[in-house]
């Protein structure tokens, strides 16, 4: 009984860690932007520069102790990892629950969205396994022996290494996000008739005669309660949330033209670039050309940035763009695509295709790969 005691306690906390740091791996970007997030909540600022190494350790490490589980490779450096690993984290994910400075730990990437209090239970409940791994961490045999573990912790980590650079140079291998290839925003923004309402709380603080009276609603409010001085509303229950609630595109002008660019008949080109300041000018005699090829054809081609407008004028003369800049939420750019610049073709809403700015399509492929492109 001990024995598949054991076993079951190495598998699954082996499993749960290549899940999650796999699906950290394969978006290794997402993970960057998460832990700038913690470090912008913690007022870490100066950490920021550290993001982008210390994101792809984490995940990286996550991911090695679980195939070291998985594959009973040095379980007992694994196990001892995992206690230092859950040590840090179980802490860490109940103050998050406590003060919620980020809405979702990012614990599964945007594979599997959790609320800090369910990652924080999740850990409490892996954290049985782990004691009894740690235990028994002496239990576990080599079966390839010392060498041969060492060899394949090697080639495992050289895998996730190479794993993880594929997919910072190119777009994910995989997309949990709702701005995949094939989903229809309009669609996703949508809000069901009868999906469920916030639902809200106030608290009112009244003074008469001197005394404060505190009142749970308005039906408690007597007809002369004095003196208003403040109301405390909080939600108390979240009500449906559309996959896609905070997409939109502003002109530089201010007009809203989202819905104009969603039911826009032809294609769409939309090329993402949150920070135009990041983005790397030597792809724009390409992105220009693109652009040309699709306006000649009688499509829209439309840059979306979170940039400020005397950043546009400046890039604007500097690349040489002859295209419209619109403005859009910083997050969501980043969510669109995981590329700075990148380009996003939609067709009536739906996402036909998305380019990371190191892999452009070529002109002659494009026109031919869609007989309709005008």
């Amino acid at each position: 009984m001990k024995t598949y005691i054991n076993f079951i306690s190495r598998i699954l906390i082996g499993l749960v860690f290549v899940f999650s740091g796999f699906v950290k791996c394969v978006d290794p970007l997402g993970t960057i932007y998460k832990l700038g997030d913690y470090f912008t909540a913690f007022h870490w600022d100066w950490l920021n520069s550290l993001a982008f190494p210390l994101a792809l350790l984490l995940c990286g490490i996550e991911l090695l102790i679980g195939l070291m589980l998985v594959f009973n490779v040095k379980t007992n450096w694994a196990a001892w990892m995992t206690v230092i690993f859950m040590g840090i984290f179980t802490p860490l994910t109940l103050y998050l629950a406590l003060t919620n400075p980020v809405h979702d730990c990012g614990c599964f990437g945007d594979a599997l969205i959790l609320t800090n209090w369910q990652t924080f239970w999740k850990n409490i409940v892996l954290d049985i396994f782990v004691l009894v791994l740690f235990i028994n961490r002496n239990r576990y045999h080599e079966w390839i022996g010392p060498i041969g573990e060492i060899l394949l912790i090697i080639v495992m980590a050289g895998f996730i290494g190479i794993f993880q650079s594929s997919n910072l140079n190119n777009l994910p291998l995989i997309d949990f996000r709702p701005y995949k290839i094939g989903n229809n925003i309009p669609a996703l923004m949508t809000i069901p008739e009868d999906a469920p309402q916030d639902i809200y709380e106030s608290v009112f603080y009244y003074e008469k005669d001197g005394v404060k009276h505190r009142y749970n609603s308005v039906e408690d409010i007597p007809a002369d309660p004095g003196k208003f001085i403040n109301r405390d509303t909080r939600l108390i229950q979240k009500g449906y949330e559309p996959p896609i609630h905070d997409f939109s595109i502003v002109t530089r002008d201010g007009a809203d033209i989202t819905n104009d660019v969603l039911h826009s008949d032809g294609y769409v080109f939309l090329l993402i670039a949150y920070d135009l300041k990041k983005s790397n000018p030597d792809y724009f005699d390409q992105i220009n050309e693109i652009a040309r090829f699709v306006i000649n054809r009688g499509n829209r081609f439309i840059v979306l940035t979170a940039s400020l407008d005397d950043e546009i004028d400046t890039f604007t003369d500097l690349v040489g763009a002859d295209y419209p800049f619109c403005t859009t939420d910083q997050i969501t750019l980043k969510t669109i695509i995981r590329s700075n610049p990148g380009l996003v073709m939609l067709k009536n809403g739906t996402i036909i295709n998305k380019w990371h700015y190191k892999h452009l399509p070529d002109l002659d492929k494009l026109a031919s790969e869609i007989p309709s492109f005008k």
